[in-house]
């Protein structure tokens, strides 16, 4: 049986992964739940799966703690993330944002296993953690997909990795629609139930333009050598074309549990106790190019990836906070893009060597968002 942790166990996949937990017969034990909120929900999971652990950042109230199982220990904050951590075999980091990057550092560097869902930890920790690269599974569809497909194949021989995009709620709109586009309008992915930063960068494509980048590192491959293409189905979820022109993909559901179960169980494979889904129901697929002037954030994160460096935690404080002000109501869905672009233009800082200069550039980026907001009042 594995032993696991599950950081941000409250949110979209850390509940999916306990449902996936549920179902597998005791394959895998709880032995640690971390959350940022003492919620009633992380409660409830506490109840159900008695981990060892139970971690929150918010002070529980008393009578929250006195609810707890006998036998799991309350332990507050980062202190409670590195115990958390170190008592488990697997680590699946479901932290959304940037949070979730130190407790990945921490993973490898215990020498645990990381499941990955958290891309902006791999983008920005790629060139401090090339030597744990072999103790990293992916969680994120497209790149739990393009794993399994790169690793049948001899890296010679793929000329090409290709991500897949829903397009999310903005692929058929007009340019003048996507700017016009309210918070409601955004948060309506056609696909996915996500928290709403993914959600809205899923409407913008940063998602997207991210995974190239934390692809470059989980597949060592340049990043004109990745591509996205808008796939509207969702079914396909990563391409490899290889040099004889042949293209590669894996297909299936759009079901988040089916990446989070190959994880869980890598590498080998189990039976899916949820539903079945015939291949019939798969059909039909259709590929489409993303549309460069609606969504600049492809080139802006293509180019970070070539310079690397400070630009990346730079790109994820300046797309972070600037999503933020869009929730606000305070830019339009385009001014995303332009303020991250202004923000990368200022970007002076010698390449980070640590976790404490990585949050220092990611804290500065976000501090340059509002500086441009105040200064110049982009209005929606």
């Amino acid at each position: 049986m594995r032993n696991l942790c599950i950081l941000g166990s409250t949110g979209s996949i850390g509940t999916q992964t306990l449902e996936v937990i549920r179902n597998m017969e005791n394959k895998v034990k709880v032995k640690a739940l971390t959350a940022y909120h003492a919620s009633e929900k992380l409660l409830n999971q506490v109840i159900e799966f008695k981990p060892d652990i139970v971690v929150t950042f918010e002070d529980p109230s008393s009578e929250w703690v006195s609810n707890l199982p006998a036998n799991t220990k309350y332990i507050k904050g980062m202190e409670g993330i590195e115990i958390a951590i170190e008592s488990s075999d697997m680590v699946m980091n479901a932290i959304s944002g940037v949070a979730g990057i130190e407790p990945a550092y921490i993973t490898l560097n215990k020498g645990k296993i990381l499941l990955a869902s958290n891309k902006e930890a791999i983008v920005c920790l790629g060139d401090l953690i090339k030597k744990s690269k072999e103790n990293i599974i992916p969680v994120d569809s497209e790149h739990n997909a393009l794993f399994q497909l790169i690793k049948a194949y001899k890296y010679e021989n793929i000329k090409k990795i290709w991500l897949t995009a829903s397009g999310g709620p903005f692929f058929n709109k007009s340019y003048e629609e996507f700017k016009k586009a309210k918070v409601v309008e955004a948060l309506n992915h056609p696909r996915w139930n996500m928290g709403k930063k993914i959600t809205i960068d899923s409407a913008t494509l940063f998602n997207k333009g991210i995974e190239i980048i934390e692809a470059m590192y989980l597949f060592d491959f340049p990043v004109d050598k990745i591509d996205v293409v808008v796939h509207p189905q969702s079914y396909v979820h990563g391409i490899i074309e290889l040099e004889d022109n042949s293209f590669i993909m894996h297909v299936s559901p759009t079901d988040m549990k089916i990446p989070i179960m190959y994880a869980l169980t890598y590498p080998c494979r189990t039976s899916s106790p949820f539903k079945y889904v015939s291949i019939l129901e798969l059909s039909h697929i259709d590929f489409y190019p993303v549309d460069k002037e609606k969504f600049k954030s492809i080139d802006i994160c293509k180019e970070v990836g070539r310079k690397k460096g400070a630009y990346i935690p730079a790109l994820l404080g300046a797309d972070e906070e600037a999503v933020n002000l869009f929730l606000e109501g305070k830019i339009n869905l385009p001014s995303i893009a332009n303020i991250v672009e202004k923000v990368l233009n200022k970007v002076n800082f010698p390449d980070p060597g640590d976790i404490k200069s990585i949050k220092e550039i990611i804290e500065w980026a976000k501090k340059e968002v509002r500086n441009i907001f105040s200064l110049q009042k982009v209005q929606i």
